[in-house]
């Protein structure tokens, strides 16, 4: 089975593995890098159509993913499987094979997270949330009950907690779970309720998520994985004061990572516009 890999817009070659092992590709031809890398920004750029108009968008991909293989495979040799060609550059990339399905594009970079203080800075998060978190994991209090009743926890630790933060706690609460409309934040969001019940993989379970599943006999997907990594990956352990244990801090932590994955959809912090004038 050989599989081709094109990065970075095929300008530095690609790699191509087969049973003989891995081997250097030098870079295509122009032409071929340029088809290329136009059917990687037709499947990457398309805007959300009409059903009948979408299926036609999809039959013509399909025969232009189909020609540009054909061509590919004509200077390197047949390719096999579903996933046997994936191109990737700075815009994004696709992927796929030899049983002519249609390709399957995927956007790059991998989308990152804002940062907790950044969350904080731009209002969509407030600094009282971390440091109500911060007491409650002092105090070794349940993790599904803090996010359930957070009014409750709050007065029994003598803290005051805004409206909003309260909200926010309780949007990933357990009861909640059902509220949440995007099927990969709500996976999501139930496996870590199920690390939290738990107990055992509160500081690895964002790390090596594939694993901890495992140990907790649930399915994950690849998408879910991919949500948790990258949520992950912009999360820093500033939250987390000094003093704190390793165990607590990855709570403080990860309980920002969920609740970044909900809020920070719905309340964009990426435009800062003070013109007045409609922009999209």
């Amino acid at each position: 089975m050989a599989q081709l890999i094109i990065f970075g817009g095929g300008d530095a070659g690609g790699l191509l593995i087969g049973t003989k092992g891995v081997r250097p590709i030098p870079p295509f031809d122009p032409n071929i890098r340029l088809q290329l890398r136009g059917l990687s920004a037709l499947l990457n750029g398309s805007d959300p159509v009409p059903q009948k108009s979408a299926r036609e968008m999809a039959t013509l991909m399909n025969k232009l993913s189909n020609l540009i293989f054909s061509k590919v495979e004509d200077i390197i040799g047949p390719l096999e499987g579903d996933n046997s060609l994936i191109y990737q550059d700075d815009d994004g990339g696709f992927y796929c094979g030899s049983s002519g399905k249609a390709p399957v594009p995927f956007k790059w970079p991998p989308r990152i997270y804002p940062d907790v203080n950044e969350l904080i800075a731009a209002g969509v998060l407030e600094k009282e949330l971390i440091d109500f978190i911060n007491e409650a994991a002092n105090q070794k209090m349940d993790i599904l009950k803090v996010l359930e009743e957070p009014a409750k926890v709050a007065t029994k630790l003598g803290i005051n907690l805004s409206e909003k933060t309260v909200k926010d706690l309780q949007r990933v609460a357990p009861s909640q779970l059902n509220t949440i409309s995007n099927p990969i934040d709500r996976e999501v969001i139930h496996f870590f309720h199920s690390v939290a019940k738990d107990g055992r993989f509160l500081s690895t379970w964002a790390t090596q998520p594939y694993h901890v599943a495992d140990q907790l006999n649930l399915k994950i997907s690849d998408e879910a994985v991919e949500q948790i990594l990258t949520a992950r990956a912009g999360q820093t352990s500033s939250a987390c004061g000094r003093g704190c244990f390793l165990v607590i801090a990855h709570f403080i932590c990860w309980i920002v990572v969920i609740i970044a994955i909900v809020v920070s959809k719905d309340e964009s912090i990426y435009i800062s516009d003070s013109s007045g004038l409609k922009k999209f």
